[in-house]
């Protein structure tokens, strides 16, 4: 499915850099690069050869000026990524020669490529089914080293496998089915109801597993809301900056200096959080304090995690316990922090207790790092109260997500028919609908229009 046009787009992030890479794909990749390529005097290139670089200049032919040094990557269809002739010019990495070089290629027949529109010809092209070339964005948006890992099993075609074994699996008991409606009145041996609920049995385990391994993806793929929430001046600034390493907030004994919510995502224990600092909670004395607090509120009914913090240098006073009031009423994942605890300590703990007898407040000093470490050890187990580490992990986005359960609908749809004692009929229409759900993630059916939605998320250039 080579396509007549020629795309071309830069690559690599706008900016100064060493090298930024201008790419085409195309049948015409490579007469555009004859016309604007030239290498040294002497020195040919030849163009029926692959995968092999060439050094010299990008010239305009209309002025005939040099416009950048270069190598010339020439790769031959249909052993590249998108299977059509591929171009790669490796420039200057600076703004104006990346932005000219890609000019020229657009004056000389190429069309400006749209986002992730290499990805998509490499699809369309077959070299990758659908479920591969989305986690291709997976890995470009990978927070931690595990999203990486994960993001790539499922390019190499992990997911695809097990969506390909699942779907034999249907089209077996699919082929059963239909032998039984089209030989309804001849004598075959028709397959006994437990062997067929047996069949539907297995298939919805296996779509539950990587229904899990779902909700294991959007953790690392999206990270995990943590919100520090407290009072004015109990130490969620120093906090925030004692596990980020760096001077984010600005720190003050003077009450309310964080006034707006501040996010940042750090790896803890191979996990995305994206911790959220906030305003301290307490009365509303002006406008700017309570928009302050609409936006503390907003964080926290947004959060996978709060991590309420208290001053054990102080007493307990009417805001501490209102605030516990609210937190508790979210019904959210909680961790209940002591700070200063290098400071003589006044706080009440029993009545902590009698507030929170769930929980074990963890005692720290955010200006010290006393107790960090077991903090962080506390929110990797409230993260692994919400997911399963499963073997051999791989990323299942929201789309392939979305498709599972309309495939497990159908098949406890199935299931139920053949309970209800229903014409085979109906038992095989539910697993045709489970089968085509399954067929929209590898992309064996989806239109023109999902397909642009899909890839429209992708940068230009990938």
């Amino acid at each position: 499915m080579i396509r007549e046009d020629t795309i071309a787009a830069i690559s690599t992030p706008i900016g100064t850099s060493g090298i930024g890479i201008v790419r085409m794909s195309g049948d015409k990749a490579f007469s555009i690069a004859k016309k604007i390529f030239y290498p040294p005097t002497h020195t040919r290139v030849n163009w029926s050869s692959s995968l092999k670089m060439h050094y010299g200049w990008i010239v305009d032919p209309e002025t005939k000026e040099r416009v950048d040094e270069v190598l010339l990557s020439l790769m031959q269809a249909p052993r590249t990524y998108t299977r059509e002739h591929v171009v790669e010019i490796n420039c200057h990495g600076g703004v104006v020669p990346l932005r000219k070089v890609l000019e020229i290629c657009l004056k000389q027949g190429a069309r400006l490529a749209q986002p992730g529109e290499f990805t998509k010809r490499a699809f369309l092209n077959g070299r990758i089914d659908l479920s591969q070339a989305e986690s291709v964005l997976d890995i470009v948006q990978a927070k931690t080293e595990k999203a990486l890992k994960m993001a790539v099993k499922a390019q190499a075609g992990e997911l695809s496998k097990l969506i390909h074994s699942l779907r034999e699996d249907m089209v077996d008991i699919l082929s059963l089915l239909e032998a039984e409606i089209d030989f309804a009145h001849e004598e075959i041996e028709m397959l006994p109801e437990k062997e067929k609920e047996r069949y539907l049995n297995s298939s919805i385990q296996k779509v539950e597993n990587l229904l899990e391994r779902a909700k294991t993806s959007q953790v690392y793929r999206e990270g995990v809301k943590t919100v520090i929430a407290g009072k004015t001046n109990v130490g969620k600034s120093s906090l925030l900056n004692n596990l980020l390493e760096r001077e984010r907030a600005i720190v003050s004994s003077i009450p309310g200096t964080t006034r707006d919510t501040i996010e940042e995502t750090i790896n803890i224990k191979g996990f995305p959080v994206i911790l959220i600092d906030t305003a301290g909670l307490g009365a509303i004395r002006n406008l700017l304090v309570k928009k302050s607090m609409e936006r503390t509120h907003h964080s926290l009914i947004e959060a996978d995690i709060i991590l309420l913090m208290v001053d054990g240098s102080s007493p307990l006073e009417k805001e501490d316990k209102e605030i516990f009031v609210r937190v508790k009423n979210l019904n959210k994942q909680l961790l209940l922090i002591i700070n200063k605890i290098d400071l003589p300590q006044r706080i009440d703990k029993n009545k902590l207790k009698e507030d929170f007898p769930d929980l074990a407040p963890v005692e720290i000093s955010a200006t010290k790092g006393t107790g960090i470490d077991k903090l962080k050890e506390d929110v990797a187990k409230c993260i692994l109260k919400k997911v399963h580490p499963i073997d051999e992990e791989f990323m299942v986005n929201v789309r392939q997500n979305e498709c599972l359960k309309k495939t497990k609908k159908c098949l406890l749809r199935a299931k139920e028919s053949l309970r209800n004692r229903l014409s085979e009929e109906f038992l095989a229409l539910e697993i045709r609908e489970a089968i085509a759900s399954l067929d929209e993630i590898t992309g064996k059916r989806l239109g023109e229009e999902v397909l642009d939605r899909i890839f429209s998320n992708f940068c230009i250039g990938k």
